[in-house]
Parts: structure tokens; C-alpha cells; sequence
């Protein structure tokens, strides 16, 4: 047998036995049992694990989510309609943070338009936001009649609605003056919602009355007719109102 096969296999028994003795050293220097405490098995309460068990702190179970209600299937339907017309319109809006916030944004920039606008009709449609205002004097609430029976001068718009050679017009004007004489000397009393029939009612001079009745009838014929009005006609309605206004007396104060 070959002597160098031989030194090299009892180099490395030799060396192995070293290596194993280190080892069971280093093991129990390294492993160190306690013999001088005593040790004893721990012990479970069972009713303590029953508290345990009961106390919401440690209760671990997974509670699936309600079915939504119609509401939030509702919402979550519109948000999916909103992003899919983004998605067709836009794309490849998600890969731009300009866009992405403009989308996200724009539902409740739209709501609040929406607000806003009701807001704006309510007020501008509800009388009572008017009460809330201060108050003006009450001419500036005036219809057109009375307007010009309380402050215009209707002897001039007569003579206009003459050079003009509207006739029709200047019958109206030529009743409202004699409302506004009626009214000036206490015969009656003006209110802009009064019919003529509630006028007559308030007359009680005899004569006043009868011909305020012609003028009345006059009026309504030509005023609410159909029908041009020539410079005789108003001439003829003229003269009545003529003679009805020779019978008023002057302003009382």
C-alpha cells in the first residue's frame, strides 16, 4: 500500500476528531442550562379563556359589508357613466394630472352650478323676497294708468296723441283726466283696480252720474274697439266729455 494515501487519510481522521471535539466545547459553552430554578408547567384557565373569548377586543371574525341600498347603487352607476364618457372622449385623460383633477372636479362644479341657479330662480321668482327689502314710496309700484293719472300731465299727452293724429289714444287720455277731476274733487275715490261700474256706483250727484255713464260708454266703444278712430269720432266724444267736465267742481283741498 502506497505510504502517501495513507498519511493523508490519518491526517484527515485525525483532523475530523479535532473538529468534533471543538465543536461539543463550543456547543456546551454556548448552551447553558438553568438547574437551579425551579420550573413549573403553565396552567389555562378555562374561564378565563371563555372572557377572552367574549370581549369584542379579541373578536377577529370578517363581517361581510350589507348589500348596498338603491342609493349608493345609484351613485356608484352614475360614477361609472361619468368616467366612461371621459374614457370615450378622453382616452388617455388618466395619464394627465390636469385632466384627471378637471374630471374629478367637474360633478361638483356642475352640482354647485346647479345650486346656485335654483338659488337665484326661487329668489327671483318668490314676491316675498321683496318684503325683506326696504320699502319705496309707493308710486314706483304705479300701473300705467295710474301712473299717469297721478303724475303726468294729461292735457299735454292729449295734445300729443292730437298732432299725431292717433284719435283712439287721445279718448283714453281724455277719460283718465276726467278719473283724475272725478278724483281730485272727492266724487270718487281712484284706485287703479276699480272698474268703471264701481266708479259709477260712487257718484251720487244725479247729473254727474248720467253723463259720466255717456263718457263710460264712449269710451269702452272706441277704446276697446276694433276699429280705426276718425277726428270726427273723437270730436263727437269730445263734446261729451266737454259737458261732464263743465259739471265737476273744482279741486277740493
Amino acid at each position: 500500500m502506497p505510504i502517501l494515501p495513507l498519511l493523508i487519510t490519518l491526517v484527515l481522521c485525525f483532523s475530523e476528531g479535532k473538529a468534533q471535539d471543538s465543536l461539543e466545547v463550543a456547543r456546551q459553552e454556548i448552551v447553558r442550562y438553568d438547574t437551579d430554578s425551579e420550573v413549573s408547567p403553565m396552567e389555562f384557565s378555562e374561564d378565563r379563556i371563555e372572557s377572552l373569548k367574549k370581549d369584542e377586543a379579541f373578536d377577529y371574525t370578517e363581517i361581510e359589508p350589507d348589500e348596498d341600498n338603491w342609493w349608493e347603487k345609484f351613485k356608484r352607476w352614475l360614477s361609472d357613466l361619468w368616467y366612461r364618457f371621459w374614457d370615450w372622449l378622453l382616452p388617455d385623460y388618466a395619464g394627465s394630472p390636469f385632466w384627471s383633477f378637471i374630471v374629478s372636479a367637474l360633478p361638483y362644479l356642475i352640482i354647485a352650478g346647479i345650486i346656485v341657479f335654483i338659488i337665484w330662480l326661487f329668489y327671483r321668482l318668490n314676491p316675498g323676497a321683496k318684503i325683506l327689502k326696504s320699502q319705496e314710496a309707493p308710486d314706483v309700484f304705479f300701473t300705467e294708468e295710474e301712473e299717469i293719472i297721478k303724475t303726468k300731465d294729461i292735457q299735454k299727452l292729449i295734445q300729443k296723441a292730437l298732432e299725431n293724429q292717433d284719435y283712439r289714444l287721445a279718448v283714453r287720455y281724455s277719460y283718465l283726466l276726467i278719473l283724475k277731476r272725478l278724483s281730485n274733487a272727492h266724487i270718487i275715490e281712484y284706485e287703479f283696480d276699480k272698474t268703471n261700474s264701481d266708479y259709477i256706483a260712487e257718484i251720487t250727484s244725479e247729473n254727474i252720474n248720467q253723463q259720466f255713464k255717456k263718457v263710460t260708454t264712449l269710451y269702452d266703444y272706441i277704446w276697446y274697439g276694433s276699429f280705426s278712430v276718425t277726428q270726427a269720432d273723437y270730436q263727437i266724444a269730445q263734446n261729451t266729455f266737454n259737458r261732464l267736465e263743465t259739471q265737476i267742481p273744482e279741486a277740493l283741498d
